[in-house]
Formats: C-alpha cells, sequence, structure tokens
C-alpha cells in the first residue's frame, strides 16, 4: 500500500499537486535579464495547470509579477510575452554568423548600445548628463530616464485588475531615508505604477521614486 501511494504521489501532474493547497506563491527574484527566464517558467506553469494566488518580485521580478497579477488568465502570457519583445525588440543587426566569436561581438554590442542609447519602453540616457546638472536637481540622481517605463507598465496592467484581490501581489523595495525594505502589497495598499518602478529602481543607474512623500529604491 506504501509503495502504491508513493507511485500515486510520483504520476501527480503540478495542477494536482498545488490543487492541494491553499495558497500557491511564486516568488520572483532581481536579475535583468534573469526575468525572460522567469517568463518562460510561468508560462510553464500556466500550461501545466498550476496558477500562483500570490505573486511577489522585486526589480525585474516585481514587473513579470505586476504583469501577471494585473491580468486576466487569457491574456497573462501575450502581455509577458509584449513587454519583453518591447524592451529587447532593437536590431543589432540582421545577421550573426554562426561561432562564439560573432556572438560574443553581438553580446557586446548589445551591451554597448543598451549603455548608450537605453532600452526600448523602459530606460534612456539623460539629456542633460546628470554630471552637466545642479546638485540636488532630480536630473543629477540618475543616468537612465525610466519615464517609459511607466508609459509600458500601464499599457500592459489593469490595475484595477491588479487591485481586485483575486491575486495577491508583493513587491519589494527600499526606503532611501531609513534604508529598511519595504514589501508594498496588494492586501494593505493599492499598487501603482509607481510601487513597481520603485521596486526595479537600481541606483545610479535609475532614479528612485517618490510614494507617498518617501523616497524608494
Amino acid at each position: 500500500m506504501l509503495e502504491r501511494n508513493r507511485n500515486k504521489e510520483a504520476t501527480a501532474t503540478i495542477a494536482e499537486i498545488s490543487a492541494q493547497y491553499d495558497r500557491v506563491a511564486l516568488v520572483f527574484q532581481g536579475g535583468g535579464a534573469l526575468g525572460a527566464y522567469q517568463a518562460g517558467v510561468y508560462q510553464a506553469l500556466a500550461e501545466a495547470g498550476c496558477e500562483p494566488s500570490w505573486l511577489s518580485g522585486v526589480s525585474i521580478g516585481a514587473i513579470n509579477a505586476a504583469i501577471i497579477a494585473g491580468n486576466e488568465s487569457s491574456r497573462r502570457l501575450q502581455r509577458l510575452e509584449q513587454f519583453w519583445q518591447t524592451i529587447s525588440g532593437r536590431k543589432i543587426w540582421a545577421y550573426t554568423p554562426e561561432g562564439d566569436i560573432y556572438r560574443d561581438i553581438r553580446n557586446r554590442t548589445s551591451s554597448w548600445m543598451t549603455m548608450v542609447m537605453g532600452q526600448p519602453g523602459f530606460f534612456k540616457p539623460r539629456n542633460p548628463n546628470p554630471w552637466m546638472e545642479q546638485p540636488g536637481a532630480e536630473g543629477a540622481t540618475s543616468f537612465y530616464d525610466t519615464a517609459e517605463l511607466k508609459e509600458t507598465l500601464q499599457s500592459l496592467i489593469d490595475f484595477d485588475i491588479l487591485n481586485d484581490g483575486k491575486k495577491r501581489l508583493s513587491v519589494g523595495a527600499v526606503n532611501v531615508r531609513t534604508g529598511n525594505f519595504v514589501y508594498f502589497d496588494t492586501d494593505k495598499v493599492r499598487i501603482e505604477p509607481e510601487h513597481i518602478m520603485a521596486s526595479g529602481a537600481l541606483p545610479p543607474a535609475f532614479p528612485s521614486i517618490r510614494i507617498e512623500g518617501e523616497y524608494y529604491w
């Protein structure tokens, strides 16, 4: 009987296993390009019938989590793909020959273009350069402007759905004044684009974000 139960557990699907629990949480860490991998993980879970009830993330993970929580189930994967196609859609060149040396050149070129031009729908270099700004000016606090990210989030996320309580969302950020880590949670506050941007604010590249009189990154 014990062996039979073990075999049954071994063949149970992830959907059947997750259905045994009152809460299924999915946590996304930060890490830039790692976020593309996270999108694939969520796709695999969704296709297997496992739908988390609580999403949490920081930095790029907060963006992925918010896109999932802020859309109906039929649109989540589409919106995730749209986000990643938007920010990584710049063409480096039309064709990359086979071979490590060519891929390395392409990757280095892509990194250089990101540094100089930013990422579409995400951030762009400040003009004028922050070194040319007066001390204390907003433009002096970061090398890039993330206003485009706010527009992208607003276009991909329905914030009424995100805050309707059907899925819980928690995103982490640091209070600049106190240095304390804070989680913005839909069980406690209404999450808006600024909360997600605060989680993704990476000094000195990206500016801190003001929320209710406090600055976060």
